[in-house]
C-alpha cells in the first residue's frame, strides 16, 4: 500500500507542477487576450472619431474671418497717417 500511495502522491505532485505550468501560461495568455481586446476596442472606438471628424470637416471648410487683418491695417494706416 505503501507503494502505491508513493505512486500517487508523485503523480499528484507533477500534476501540480503541470497545473502551475498551465496556469503561469494561461495567465499569460488571458492577459495578451485582454490586450488584444482593448487594443482593438480602442482602435475601433478612434476610426469611429476619425470617421466622424471627417464627416463634420466641411463645417469647418468655409471661408475664414479677416476681420484680424482689417483691424491690422487700420493700425498701420492710422499710424502711418499721424507721422
Amino acid at each position: 500500500m505503501s507503494s502505491g500511495s508513493l505512486s500517487l502522491s508523485s503523480t499528484a505532485d507533477e500534476l501540480a507542477l503541470a497545473a502551475a505550468d498551465v496556469n503561469a501560461i494561461s495567465i499569460q495568455d488571458r492577459k495578451d487576450q485582454a490586450l488584444l481586446v482593448v487594443k482593438s476596442e480602442l482602435m475601433a472606438k478612434l476610426d469611429k472619431e476619425a470617421k466622424s471628424l471627417d464627416d463634420n470637416s466641411w463645417m469647418f471648410d468655409g471661408p475664414r474671418s479677416r476681420i484680424n487683418l482689417i483691424s491690422r491695417s487700420c493700425k498701420l494706416f492710422n499710424s502711418s497717417n499721424i507721422v
